[in-house]
């Protein structure tokens, strides 16, 4: 894998097996496809990332405040330590085999997308809204911090949160089977349900 480092490239000039350090891509004027990338600490002159093709590729430290993913399809990726406060998956993205580890996801909208083996680990998903997701195969909340999430009208059978830190969930209760939580996180849920627990 080559190393192209402190550059000012456009999108569109983005090539596979290459590792982007400290660049800036200036807004693409096409369809974005790109695989086999590595960015790492790069900025991003553009935020809106609608209908793009992410296959392989791994952002390390990459900032996407607000930026917008609406159907777009993320495969076999990561995002490393990122900021994405805010940013919008919604509306029919696609994430398979992907992970976002130690990254900022509070307040980002992953509404109506569908997640196949997707892994949040040591991540701020605070207020994150979850609405209507599709899960298939293994969804993990590993050591993240998912409180207030917003999971309604989702089936929640099979999604792991026995690793996660949460106080309020918003949940359909009738969605809740077969959901993997911990001990203590049942009696939080007991509460969510409105059942009283009497000494």
């Amino acid at each position: 894998m080559a190393t192209i480092q402190k550059q000012t490239l456009g999108l569109d000039d983005i090539e596979p097996d290459n590792e982007y350090i400290d660049c800036t891509f200036s807004v693409s004027h096409q369809s974005i496809q790109i695989s086999d990338v590595v960015f790492d600490h790069c900025n991003f002159e553009q935020s809106n990332f609608d209908q793009s093709d992410w296959n392989d590729v791994v952002f390390k430290g990459c900032n996407f405040l607000n930026a917008s993913f609406h159907q777009s399809y993320l495969s076999n990726s990561q995002f490393i330590g990122g900021q994405l406060m805010g940013a919008d998956f919604s509306l029919g993205t696609r994430l398979i085999n992907s992970r976002f580890t130690d990254s900022n996801l509070r307040y980002a909208n992953f509404s109506e997308t569908k997640m196949e083996n997707v892994q949040f680990n040591s991540s701020n998903l605070v207020e994150t809204s979850f609405q209507a997701v599709t899960f298939k195969k293994k969804m993990i909340f590993d050591q993240s911090d998912i409180d207030q999430i917003d999971f309604l009208d989702t089936k929640l059978k099979g999604v792991d949160l026995s690793q996660a830190k949460f106080e309020t969930l918003v949940v359909n209760p009738e969605l809740i089977k077969g959901m993997i939580i911990n001990p203590w996180q049942a009696s939080l849920l007991i509460g969510l349900l409105g059942v009283v627990i009497k000494d």
